[in-house]
C-alpha cells in the first residue's frame, strides 16, 4: 500500500530494493484533495511500477466529523513548538487503515501473493490505534482465518521506528523526497503548519537529512 507520503514511499523502495516483486495499491477515500495520489504516480514512475489506483471517495460520509474528508472541518493548525498533538484526533479516519488491509489481502490473493507491506510507524501509534504491532498482528491472524491462507503475512517493518529512522532509511536507499506529499491541506506546496508538515520537519531536522521541501510557513 502506498499513499505518496514519505514512509509508505520508503517502504516502496524498500521492498523494490530486496527483490519483491511490487504491486503499489493506492486508495482515494474522499480525502479533500488528491496531491497525495500525484505522489504515489510519482514514486511508482521512478521505480518502473504501475500504481493501482481504487477509488472509494464515496466511503467519505461513513467516517463522521473527520478533518481530512469533511469538508466543513478544518484542518487543524499546530505550533511549531509542540510535540504532543492535541489537535490529532480530528484527523483520524475511523478504522481507515483496516479498510485499506482489508481490501489490500484481498487484491493480494487474487493475484497471487502472499505478503502485504504496511508503512505504519512507531511515531503515530499514540493517536492511530490502527499504527500499533498490535493491531498488525491481530489484523494478519485474522486475515489468515479469512482467506484460509497460512501463508498470509503482513510485513509492517517501521511499526517500531520513529519517522526520522524512516527519512535516514530513505535516503540511504534514494527515495525521492520531493516528489512525497505529507500535508493534509493540499495546497500548490506544503503549508507547513498542519499536524502532518510539522512531523516531516521534525522528521528531517532529528534524522539530520535536508529536506527538500517547499513549505508556506
Amino acid at each position: 500500500m502506498i499513499s505518496g507520503g514519505v514512509d509508505s514511499s520508503t517502504l516502496c523502495y524498500k521492498a523494490v530494493r530486496e527483490g519483491y516483486e511490487v504491486f503499489p495499491l493506492t486508495f482515494i477515500y474522499g480525502q479533500k484533495h488528491e496531491k497525495e495520489i500525484r505522489s504515489s504516480e510519482n514514486i511508482c514512475r521512478h521505480l518502473g511500477l504501475t500504481p493501482n489506483i481504487v477509488d472509494l471517495s464515496s466511503i467519505r460520509t461513513l467516517f463522521g466529523a473527520c478533518a481530512l474528508t469533511d469538508r466543513e472541518v478544518e484542518i487543524p493548525r499546530v505550533s511549531a513548538t509542540a510535540r504532543n498533538y492535541d489537535t490529532l484526533s480530528a484527523t483520524v479516519v475511523p478504522n481507515r487503515n483496516a479498510i485499506f488491509l482489508s481490501l489490500a489481502v484481498a487484491y493480494s490473493q487474487g493475484i497471487g501473493c502472499d505478503t502485504v507491506f504496511y508503512g505504519a510507524h512507531h511515531s503515530d501509534r499514540g493517536v492511530y490505534p490502527d499504527c500499533r504491532m498490535e493491531f498488525v498482528s491481530a489484523f494478519e491472524e485474522a486475515e489468515k482465518l479469512a482467506t484460509d491462507n497460512e501463508r498470509l503475512t503482513i510485513i509492517a517493518p517501521f511499526v517500531d521506528l520513529d519517522k526520522s529512522g524512516i527519512v535516514r532509511l530513505g535516503s540511504r536507499l534514494g527515495v525521492p523526497f520531493k516528489d512525497t506529499w505529507s500535508c493534509y491541506v493540499g495546497s500548490r506546496m506544503h503549508c507547513g503548519t498542519c499536524s502532518s508538515c510539522r512531523e516531516r520537519k521534525r522528521a528531517f531536522v532529528e534524522a539530520d537529512i535536508t529536506d527538500p521541501t517547499e513549505y508556506e510557513a
